[in-house]
């Protein structure tokens, strides 16, 4: 049921945000616009739950911005928008890519049960033993022959 909330509340808000830059600015049809919404649902399983749960909220903005501005520019040029397609593309992922960016820590704290975090970076600590077995086998193995390696 989480998800369902999740998927209508980013339809919801890209709905919003493309409205106000395709549909006021560029005059786009509300028709196309609910077109090209469409795939934001495609956009919450693939960044929302594979690239966020592997990376961090960075990573994942990056991924939904590239995904938003390559797909409304792809769709825009193809419904002819009133304009340049790549600005109203720009406008509208720069908008989306916003929102995901708060979306996201809205998500992590929602889906916080089923262990969806950003996956930590750590920093590697590489240390090494010895055992005093073999530390002192080698003192008494080398401190009588010390004359033999000269």
């Amino acid at each position: 049921m989480e998800h369902i909330k999740l998927i209508a509340i980013k339809f919801v808000a890209t709905f919003v945000l493309l409205y106000l830059v395709l549909g006021m600015v560029y005059g786009m049809a509300i028709e196309y616009i609910l077109f090209i919404n469409m795939v934001s649902i495609v956009s919450y399983f693939i960044g929302d739950l594979i690239i966020l749960e592997r990376t961090n909220n960075a990573v994942t903005t990056l991924v939904d911005f590239g995904i938003a501005l390559a797909v409304i520019y792809l769709m825009a040029d193809v419904l002819t928008v009133g304009g340049d397609p790549l600005i109203a593309a720009l406008f509208s992922a720069i908008l989306i890519g916003i929102f995901e960016a708060f979306y996201h820590r809205y998500v992590v704290n929602e889906l916080h049960e089923q262990k969806l975090q950003a996956i930590p970076i750590r920093r590697m600590e590489y240390s090494m033993e010895t055992s005093e077995e073999l530390s002192d086998y080698y003192d008494e193995e080398f401190d009588d022959d010390e004359d033999d390696f000269r």
